[in-house]
């Protein structure tokens, strides 16, 4: 919260004013941080005007080793170490919320059948297929209220309510010996997902030096515990286990390929390198628009195929990714459809002004003939052939899924800044129980975050833990990366205990739109009640170009709003509220 007690509101402002001057001393840090701008400079002094000594990369990650205010020290090398700007990485530090870790050995137990697994995390996202309790299923992610899940080719997210995380046990750790009699054994693997990332370490926490995509046969040189040492076009590094399907020699292998996807190139003029680096020599430029093949990837680079067989290495943040094609052709035995509500209409012809000729009941299936024009062709219990729109019912089997574009189209491709805020030594408000103001904006960012990235915006926090950072570094992310949209998340408190509700502010005029789309969002699906959008000199709006609100989501200062607002529904609908806000705005600009 920005407002502090006892105190006029031209008082607030001029102490968040005065407050952006004062400096944390020296702290010692840990963790990691990732570059997030193309070329990075390395300060022997945490002061913009100090010598450079060295450059860094977009994507390359490193170890922090102290930090100061708004400056990070990192170490390059084994005896080299320098400061950067805090806004222009991302912090990989661990915080105390759930482990977010896509390679996890962990397994997800399923409490019910037919379990809906969605594209993101909410019920506003399509149903992309079905679980079982008796399916095997991988953990990838979670967040308070939803897991990711991979199984069967199938990855998406559900609800926690209805699966347990289970620890897998480990494989017993073998000896160097019996490592170097695997290394002896010329095996070979098969990587079965795709975006398996390469580590220099057998270990989640070891540098990302590259990544293969599904398909990929890659030789096996050894292993420890769940992990595998792979070489693969003349570079070594390690892979998770469980992401890859080994064959010894003696047996039947599939024959070595590249891995390979579709993109396209979303920016003018990209150049293409000799070597995945700016340092690389540029052999070509390729236009806007231009379709290409990825063939591999390292640090955020992508060797890429196109015109006449040319490859070359292109910055990865520059290019559009296609999904594969499907070719629908004669589906007959490939899978079948599941009806998701009551009284949906199976027509006699693929169009919406077709006579109707059954209504099916949620949980209904029936086989796949065939598609057309985004309807399955189905046949009913009589034998009769009919359609269904396909993006109203999910699919059980191999048939390719038809999804028509919900909010998610209004909101990918969009940069969006979300700043918790608070954090470290700044607590915020505290609530009547004694809850941190700091602890629930970091709690309703991460669900909000999981949302936005899941339909396919870019989303940049400004603290990924609980860290100071100062209210101009806040504003500067923004300015930076551009951002389409600057949210700033808060919670309220003030003497009088009786007070509750959600207030929107934003600073400009040209942001007034925005903070109406979202604010109206929020108070529809949270309930609280409505204090209105209004208009304030924040510095976090005023030091802001972009589009910008700072949300005060409820009091902490009332009882019974601070019990409503602590629960994981209630985080669950302000995050929602948020996105949907976001998404009706874009969508009307």
């Amino acid at each position: 919260m920005l407002q502090k007690l006892h105190i006029s509101i031209i008082g607030l402002l001029l102490f968040s004013t005065i407050f952006t001057t004062i400096q944390l001393p020296s702290a010692k840090a840990d963790g990691t941080i990732e570059v997030a701008t193309d070329v990075l400079n390395v300060r022997e002094k945490p002061d913009a005007n100090s010598l450079i000594i060295s450059k860094v990369m977009r994507g390359e990650t490193y170890p922090v080793v102290d930090s100061k205010g708004e400056w990070v020290k990192i170490q390059v090398t084994s005896s080299k170490a320098g400061w950067v700007a805090s806004y222009l990485v991302t912090d990989n530090q661990q915080s105390s919320t759930p482990a977010r870790n896509s390679e996890s050995s962990d397994v997800v137990q399923v409490l019910t059948d037919d379990l809906r697994v969605r594209s993101g995390p909410g019920t506003s996202f399509n149903v992309v297929g079905f679980i079982q309790s008796s399916d095997s299923v991988s953990f990838v992610d979670q967040n308070e209220n939803w897991v990711k899940i991979r199984t069967n080719g199938l990855e998406g997210w559900v609800s926690s309510e209805f699966v347990s995380i289970q620890k897998k046990k480990k494989k017993k750790e073998t000896t160097d010996e019996e490592n170097q009699e695997d290394a002896n054994n010329s095996q070979t693997a098969t990587v079965t997902t795709d975006g398996l990332n390469i580590r220099s370490e057998a270990s989640t926490q070891s540098k990302v030096i590259g990544t293969l995509a599904n398909g990929t046969v890659v030789n096996v040189l050894s292993k420890k515990s769940d992990w595998l040492q792979i070489s693969y076009d003349g570079e070594t590094g390690w892979i998770h286990s469980d992401y890859a399907e080994v064959h010894n020699s003696s047996t039947d292998t599939p024959s070595k390929k590249k891995g390979s996807s579709s993109a396209t190139i979303s920016v003018s003029g990209l150049n293409v390198r000799s070597e995945p680096n700016l340092n690389g020599k540029i052999l070509d430029q390729i236009s806007q628009g231009t379709d290409v093949k990825i063939i591999s990837e390292r640090n955020n680079w992508c060797e890429i195929e196109y015109a006449n067989g040319n490859t070359g290495w292109v910055a990865g943040w520059f290019l559009e990714r296609k999904s594969l094609s499907v070719n629908p052709g004669n589906l007959t035995g490939e899978g079948s459809i599941i009806i998701l509500d009551n009284g949906t209409n199976i027509r006699r012809e693929p169009s919406t002004t077709a006579k109707v000729v059954y209504r099916a009941n949620e949980g209904e299936t029936f086989p796949i003939k065939g598609l057309e024009n985004d309807w399955y062709q189905i046949e009913l219990a009589d034998g009769t052939i009919a359609y269904v729109a396909g993006w109203i019912v999910t699919i059980k089997g191999q048939a390719p899924t038809v999804t028509r574009a919900g909010s998610e189209q209004y909101l990918r491709n969009k940069v969006i800044v979300i700043d918790p805020g608070h954090g470290g030594k700044d607590v915020g408000a505290i609530g009547v129980q004694g809850t941190y103001e700091k602890d629930l904006t970091l709690r309703t960012s991460r669900l909000l975050q999981d949302k936005l990235k899941a339909a396919g915006a870019t989303v940049y926090l400004t603290r990924q833990n609980d860290s100071f950072v100062s209210l101009p570094a806040r504003a500067r992310t923004a300015n930076h990366h551009g951002a389409d949209v600057f949210i700033s998340v808060h919670y309220d408190s003030i003497e009088d205990p009786s007070v509750t509700g959600t207030t929107t502010f934003y600073y400009g005029g040209a942001d007034q739109q925005l903070a109406d789309y979202v604010h109206q969002s929020l108070i529809q699906l949270t309930n609280l009640r409505d204090r209105n959008v209004r208009q304030e000199n924040y510095l976090v709006l005023r030091e802001n170009m972009q589009p910008s609100l700072l949300l005060e989501l409820g009091y902490i200062s009332n009882r019974g709003e601070e019990m409503t607002i602590l629960s994981g529904d209630f985080q669950e609908r302000a995050a929602t509220g948020i996105y949907q806000g976001l998404a009706q705005y874009f969508r009307d600009r």
